[in-house]
């Protein structure tokens, strides 16, 4: 039988506490890393490039760019542009949020929605702290 003792849960919590440390300073270690590679072979601002380090390694360079935009200043910028060539796209997308609040508090209106809708589970979050 499964045991949920306290013993084991405090154990459990600080093996978790001590490889979570652990895992925070192998990416900051790996971040650090990164930095240095990126110094002696760089990236381009976009694009990928690919260096060759011995018979052993390659390295993969990737540049990502984000683009952020006032889309009311750039609906009226490009109004008269055409309109395959507007750099606006629109999406819809379900409301989360909403269906949610549909599902808990509305079930003869999730009845009717159900069946369009797939609600499946994500990874269970875990968090620990020092008390």
């Amino acid at each position: 039988m499964h045991s949920n003792s306290e013993a084991e849960l405090e154990s459990l919590a600080e093996q978790w506490l001590v490889v979570k440390e652990a895992e925070r300073a192998a990416n900051a270690e790996r971040l650090r890393i990164e930095d240095k590679l990126l110094a002696l072979i760089p990236a381009k601002e976009e694009g990928s490039i690919t260096q060759a380090i011995s018979d052993i390694y390659k390295l993969k360079a990737t540049g990502k760019l984000s683009y952020k935009a006032d889309l009311d200043q750039l609906k009226a910028l490009t109004a008269d542009w055409p309109e395959d060539y507007r750099p606006i796209r629109i999406y819809e997308e379900a409301d989360s949020a909403m269906l949610k609040a549909i599902r808990s508090d509305s079930p003869a209106l999730w009845q009717r929605i159900a069946g369009a809708v797939t609600v499946k589970p994500l990874k269970t979050s875990i968090t620990i702290e020092d008390i």
